[in-house]
């Protein structure tokens, strides 16, 4: 008797205590539940984009929108590699031009100096630089004036007496030309010296120029002129810098690769030449590497290669940055779509559409990496064996947000 009474007390305290246990463990969970919808954000309404881009057109518009679809596949493709590039002048196509002795410079005929941007060809006169005599100081300049002056006086008066004597018949012919030749030389000194007294002290600049020695400076390529050091009637010692002239057709890319790249790269490839901030990847253009200086920066961690582009319609400047696609050694199965598959945003978002049932088109987004011979090459967005449009994506880009018809 006494052994089941403590039986039955057993097993009712074992019975209280795992009722116990459950029911904690219940708050527990209740708490918990709780503490866990307490959060600190809460999105409502929460839609997938996927599900905003969808378009349902009717057989009819379908037709007259000409919608076309091809299944997408992977193609091995090229991997490249996206750098920034700089245009350059060509080695020996760009040359700085200095004065090759002391002078004044003046413009062709006496005009202005022609303003850096200005188109030249290879032989054309730029500049004229008037020579100076060694002796250039303004003290030294007025007294040669002075002395060739009363130097002509006395040649003016020899010649007129010579002629007085020649009338006469008391002189000979001889001694009158002599007396005129010696006045011509004295003219011509007088107006020299005179003249680089006005070149000097800045007068009468126009009529100065008439009669010196002048030294047609020309440009030495085909180019534009890129900078202009000097003024007209300036006055510039010898080795002084005036001008500079670059080739801008064709131009060089200097493409900088840290060389732990330069071993991928398949450096007999063309390059991919696009302006910075094209982002609809248009206006690409086909740069054929040369051989350039061997050069490399320390400092960088980067050696250089050279692409060659024709720019014969100026569409590129010395010094302008530009985004290159460089050609690596390998290959990878990649998605590409035909170019006019690809829509973009306002925001520069790429964009195609897929069929995904029968007139049903839903827009879904994309990454592309590069446009080769007029078809994107994809990263990410699109997978094999899906329906995507490739004609009529701009109709129904505009039927989507209410300019289609």
């Amino acid at each position: 008797m006494q052994g089941n009474l403590r039986l039955i007390i057993t097993c009712t305290t074992k019975f209280v205590l795992l009722f116990l246990l459950v029911i904690i463990c219940a708050c527990n969970k209740s708490e918990h539940s709780k503490g866990k919808s307490n959060k600190p954000a809460q999105v409502i309404n929460a839609v997938k984009e996927s599900e905003l881009t969808t378009v349902i057109l009717s057989p009819k518009a379908e037709q007259r929108l000409g919608i076309e679809t091809a299944v997408t596949e992977y193609q091995s493709i090229r991997n490249t590699l996206r750098l920034g590039g700089e245009i350059i002048s060509p080695p020996g196509h760009q040359a700085s031009i200095a004065a090759p002795m002391a002078g004044t410079v003046f413009g062709i005929n006496g005009d202005e100096l022609l303003p850096a941007g200005t188109k030249v060809k290879r032989g054309q006169p730029i500049l004229n630089l008037l020579l100076l005599t060694p002796e250039k100081d303004l003290a030294g300049a007025r007294e040669a004036v002075e002395v060739k002056k009363v130097q002509l006086e006395v040649a003016q008066a020899q010649a007129d007496r010579a002629k007085i004597l020649l009338h006469d018949k008391a002189t000979s012919e001889k001694i009158y030309l002599q007396a005129q030749s010696g006045l011509a030389v004295a003219s011509a000194s007088f107006n020299a010296v005179e003249a680089r007294l006005h070149l000097l002290d800045g007068t009468g600049m126009e009529s100065a120029t008439e009669g010196l020695s002048a030294f047609v400076l020309k440009s030495p390529v085909d180019g534009v002129i890129q900078r202009i050091y000097i003024a007209s009637g300036q006055a510039v010692p010898a080795s002084t810098l005036l001008f500079e002239v670059s080739s801008q057709d064709p131009v060089w890319v200097r493409v900088p690769v840290y060389v732990g790249d330069l071993v991928k790269i398949d450096q007999k490839k063309d390059a991919i030449i696009q302006s910075l901030g094209n982002i609809s990847n248009i206006n690409v253009y086909n740069a054929k590497s040369v051989n350039g200086p061997p050069l490399s920066d320390p400092n960088s961690v980067s050696s250089d290669l050279f692409f060659e582009i024709s720019n014969s319609e100026g569409l590129f400047r010395t010094g302008q940055k530009v985004s290159v696609l460089l050609t690596q050694l390998g290959s990878g199965n990649r998605i590409v779509v035909p170019w006019s598959a690809i829509m973009y945003d306002i925001n520069g978002g790429n964009w195609v559409y897929l069929r995904t049932r029968q007139y049903t088109y839903s827009r879904r987004r994309v990454e592309v990496s590069s446009v080769i011979d007029g078809s994107a090459v994809l990263t990410r967005g699109i997978n094999k064996d899906e329906e995507i449009v490739t004609t009529g994506a701009a109709e129904l880009f505009g039927t989507e947000f209410g300019g289609g018809k």
